[in-house]
Parts: C-alpha cells; structure tokens; sequence
C-alpha cells in the first residue's frame, strides 16, 4: 500500500525529528509512503484545496493563525477516512481531538515506539476502510 503522510507543524526541528521517525517507520513495513511537511495549517489546505489524497496527517495543536484542531475540523468535513494523529505538548485539546475522531494524541517528545505503534493503527483502519468490489 502506498500512503501519503503530512506532517504539519510550525516548528522545523520537530517537524525534522517527526519526518526522520516517520522514514524510520517506513523502513520497518512492507508499505511505501510519500510524507510532506507543512509549517502551517494554512500550507497544508492550500495543498488540500488541489490534492486531497492524503492518508494519514500528523498534526501538531498550537500553530501560527490556524491551529491543529480547527485544520482537522476542516479535512473531516470532507474526508471521513484520513487518519489524524494530534502531536502536542499541550494536554488542554484532548476533548476536542474527539471531535473529529482522531486516531491518537501524542504527547512531545514522541517516542519512536509510540509513533510506530500509532501508524501501524493507522494503516490497519485505512486497510479496512479501502473501497473493495468483489465479483463472482
């Protein structure tokens, strides 16, 4: 299965250590993966508006203008199976991460272990959620 994975985060040194995680990952499953960063939620909807083939978005709370949660309210209103996973040092959003029927809430720093763990969820819920015709 090939997966797109966004990482959206305003800062680089996170989203470097996220992006390094996430290849890591991608080395340990039979699975390939396009992964873009975005230091904005702004970035990542303006890419959203002409691309919507995103699987799994790694999104962190607190932002510039736009934060994390009000960007996964957007991409849920019109994409039902992304997989949202919120990376945060915040706990306060949790509730809100409900809302939009994230997949987990990761507290910064981000274990590798836990990462791996998540995405493999991830992918299992995308599995079952693909689109299948079967003819007999």
């Amino acid at each position: 299965m090939h997966l797109t994975i966004a990482i959206c985060d305003d800062d680089p040194l996170q989203t470097a250590y996220l992006t390094s995680l996430v290849s890591d990952w991608k080395k340990t499953t039979e699975h390939t993966c396009t992964i873009r960063s975005f230091s904005s939620a702004e970035s990542f909807l303006f890419e959203y508006a002409e691309n919507r083939v995103w699987d799994i978005l790694l999104l962190d709370i607190e932002m510039g203008e736009m934060n994390g949660v009000t960007l996964a309210k957007t991409v849920r209103n019109t994409n039902s199976t992304v997989q949202m996973i919120f990376i945060t040092g915040f706990p306060d959003f949790i509730a809100e991460g409900y809302e939009v029927s994230a997949l987990h809430y990761l507290m910064k720093p981000v274990s590798p272990d836990k990462l791996s763990s998540v995405l493999d969820r991830a992918v299992t819920n995308l599995i079952k959620k693909e689109k299948q015709l079967c003819i007999t």
